[in-house]
């Protein structure tokens, strides 16, 4: 549905409109990727509470986890929202409105993340499933209704702010229940910080590889090219609908065998070896008929995109190796890979800026840095083998 949501919107408003578009939602997403590793933080440590002292702790971490979060991505979305009119003047935005509901939608998406990890922590996963099931529901249908009247990427985005509301006001009630009347305990920050902080490096250098390209093509590329690019861009991370399982996969299996003294890295070469072979499926897909594809789902206005689907989809490919691979090393608490890693999310950002002209040139880019970031990773992974045998 989500999917859905972003083909449907961006055919309804067409290329040059859906530039803002694809532009805005990148916005959502580096914070969004950025923030990632705290729903399952969250989770694991609600879990602990639980068990340890009862619903007044989880109630407590809950408090606390929401005011720190707040505090950040409220600065976060106030700064945003007061540049939104420079930011809008350099990246070409023909409105500051998708930029200022870009940045609201990253306010509510934290919130929503933070009862998320609540709810997946007091195995209340029927709750959670459904409410990642209403938000994608909510924002399709309400992007239909909106997209009627205003064809615009304002209409898009509002929708997307939308969906993150309602499964917000759907979580409320069940945590609500969970924990009435108990008392309010103690909580330790610093458990959060010593499990969020790695994966919160990693994901901002994701988040860097992930999005600075549309944002960059944005910036200096025509809007009906920016358009299509983004439309080549959503096809090229379905592959994620392959990575997701085996990402989810990997955390618990590995650290369970670390927790019992077993390797973790011939497992994690057989995870990524076997989403290698899996992805090779919808890369030979894309290579094959992008043009049928972009033709049926986007529309003649996006054909451009033809061209530059499958090499996107194959710089997602390396891309989510290299994340899959470090996952071992996350494992193992061996976090000097990502000294590496955040460098080369520079290397790329500087890479983009420079090289700019055309989708030959972003791809060039792309594809050196995010391929170095993985052979980095190679490297510390095989350092870590080697040390442990």
């Amino acid at each position: 549905m989500t999917i859905g949501y972003i083909v449907y919107a961006s055919r309804t408003i067409g290329a040059a409109e859906s530039s803002d578009f694809f532009a805005a939602l990148s916005v959502i997403y580096i914070v969004g990727v950025a923030l990632s590793p705290l729903t399952p933080t969250i989770a694991r440590l609600t879990t602990r509470c639980r068990a340890a002292a009862g619903p007044g702790a989880v109630a407590a971490l809950r408090s606390v986890a929401l005011g720190r979060v707040l505090i950040f991505t409220g600065a976060v979305t106030f700064v945003g929202a007061c540049a939104s009119l420079l930011l809008a003047h350099t990246f070409h935005f023909r409105s500051a409105v998708p930029l200022i509901l870009a940045f609201a939608a990253v306010l509510v998406y934290a919130i929503v993340s933070v009862d998320r990890g609540v709810l997946q922590g007091l195995f209340l996963l029927r709750t959670y499933n459904a409410n990642v099931i209403a938000e994608a529901a909510v924002r399709l249908v309400v992007a239909a209704a909106l997209l009627l009247f205003m064809r615009a990427a304002s209409a898009a985005l509002l929708a997307y702010v939308a969906g993150l509301a309602v499964s917000e006001l759907l979580i409320i009630a069940p945590l609500v229940r969970t924990w009435r009347g108990a008392a309010r305990e103690r909580v330790q920050w610093k458990d959060v910080e010593r499990l969020a902080v790695p994966m919160f490096v990693l994901m901002c250098a994701l988040a860097a590889f992930q999005n600075t390209d549309m944002l960059a093509v944005k910036r200096w590329l025509p809007p009906h090219d920016a358009g299509a690019y983004g439309a080549a861009m959503t096809l090229a991370r379905g592959i994620g609908v392959i990575f997701v399982p085996f990402y989810v996969v990997a955390g618990p299996m590995l650290t369970a065998l670390h927790d019992s003294g077993k390797s973790v890295l011939r497992p994690t070469i057989r995870l990524t070896g076997w989403f290698l072979a899996a992805a090779i499926v919808p890369l030979a897909v894309l290579a094959a008929v992008s043009p049928l594809l972009v033709a049926t789902l986007y529309g003649p206005d996006f054909l451009s995109a033809a061209a530059i689907a499958a090499p996107l989809a194959g710089v997602t490919a390396i891309t989510y190796a290299g994340v899959m691979l470090a996952q071992a090393l996350v494992t193992l608490h061996d976090f000097r890979f990502l000294i590496g890693y955040g460098i080369f999310a520079v290397v790329q950002v500087a890479g983009l800026a420079l090289f700019h002209a055309t989708f030959r040139d972003v791809l060039y880019v792309l594809y050196a840095s995010q391929g170095a970031a993985l052979l980095s990773v190679c490297a510390s992974f095989l350092l870590a083998w080697k040390v442990r045998r």
